[in-house]
């Protein structure tokens, strides 16, 4: 291990994912130790719902490359087959909600991160940031909050209030040993099998730690409303938080229908996704790769509203 790194201690993240979408934990990874001070110092593990083994071995090919490693930890998917799903939700995102029971016991705090998502800066500042305490860490979910129709539906199905903020699940920070001594997977899972709730996980995880939760920058979160600075955002008591983050995301997070991986390579909107995938060991993977079932859809109205978000962005955004 390099010399300028012992003594630290490791930095723990947590994918979940299917074979379908092991490429793009992959890329996810690989942006993590990309722009990590100490590469070695990360240790990943995947949950897996029937990964191939030809996917297995160039997950780990990818971690070597930095000197890092991963285990790949199977993971009996018909245990959530039994959970709402809809839409492109799979049930790996329900993983999450298990950890504890597939973790070792000797890692006691861990990141977790979707797999849609490209890290732009060092892990270690969001590591490091400090809990006070709670079991979780997430960033406010600003699509949501600043959604009066969203937030009517929050309020609705998990009381929501309007003065209260709502995570979004993407990127978490968890206390591990809380997590187990206090036996949160177990009744995460039991909340989850009985509500079928319209954002999955996502809503369990605000109803369990509802007012137990610490919030992180929105830069450690950067989703579509806050990337293009929806009109609701741009309106809304978040706008200038939302627009410093617009400006340097340390996470963008293609949360949403349009992901990066569908299109040709349009610059700003999904050039980092390739220039990271070459690094990987799914560099020859064939591309793009679009799914069928959303008919084509074109990338031009995302890439005017990028072209927009980057305007408010740069006007709202200066410190």
């Amino acid at each position: 291990m390099n010399s300028r790194c012992m003594g630290k201690s490791k930095i723990n993240i947590v994918f979940a994912s299917d074979d379908h979408y092991a490429q793009h934990a992959a890329v996810a990874m690989a942006s993590v130790l990309e722009h990590a001070k100490y590469p070695e110092q990360i240790e990943f593990f995947l949950l897996s719902d029937r990964i191939s083994e030809m996917c297995s071995d160039k997950l780990r090919v990818t971690a070597a490359n930095w000197k890092s490693k991963i285990s790949i930890i199977p993971v009996n998917g018909e245990s959530f087959t039994d959970l709402y799903v809809s839409a492109q939700l799979s049930r790996a995102a329900y993983m999450r909600l298990a950890v504890t029971e597939f973790l070792p016991e000797s890692v006691d705090k861990i990141i977790y991160l979707d797999c849609d998502l490209l890290v732009r800066k060092d892990i270690a500042e969001l590591w490091e940031f400090p809990m006070n305490g709670s079991a979780i860490a997430a960033v406010p979910d600003c699509g949501i909050m600043t959604s009066w129709k969203s937030r009517k539906q929050k309020h609705e199905c998990i009381g929501l209030e309007e003065s209260e903020q709502y995570f979004n699940s993407g990127v978490l920070v968890i206390d591990l040993s809380q997590w187990r001594a206090k036996g949160y997977s177990k009744q995460l899972l039991e909340l989850v099998r009985e509500n079928s709730y319209p954002h999955h996980d996502q809503d369990a995880l605000n109803v369990f730690f509802h007012h137990r939760w610490t919030p992180l920058p929105l830069e450690w979160n950067v989703i579509p409303p806050v990337w293009f600075m929806f009109i609701k955002v741009l309106f809304s008591e978040w706008r200038s938080k939302a627009a410093a983050a617009q400006q340097n995301p340390a996470i963008l997070h293609y949360a949403g229908g349009y992901k990066p991986w569908e299109y040709e390579i349009h610059k700003g909107f999904n050039d980092e996704y390739y220039a990271i995938l070459k690094k990987t060991a799914f560099s020859d993977a064939k591309m793009p790769q679009f799914d069928a079932r959303k008919k084509q859809r074109s990338i031009k109205r995302q890439m005017v509203r990028l072209k927009m978000g980057n305007i408010w962005g740069n006007l709202f955004g200066r410190k």
